[in-house]
């Protein structure tokens, strides 16, 4: 098990998704069992769309 922020592994897999990131979400730790080496962009894409949805529900509005 490996842990990693978002940022990082996004970074080596698909750099292209940085921009959809937050710098709150960027240091988010994912726990990888495998490393990136067995992670493909759809893992990534999918890793990043559960991250934001979880950040965006812990947002509270005034």
């Amino acid at each position: 098990m490996q842990h990693m922020p978002l940022g990082n592994i996004v970074l080596s897999v698909a750099p292209d998704l940085m921009n959809l990131l937050t710098s709150e979400e960027r240091t988010h730790d994912i726990v990888l069992r495998n490393g990136t080496e067995h992670l493909s962009t759809h893992d990534v894409e999918e890793i990043v769309e559960a991250v934001i949805q979880r950040m965006k529900g812990s947002t509270r509005y005034h």
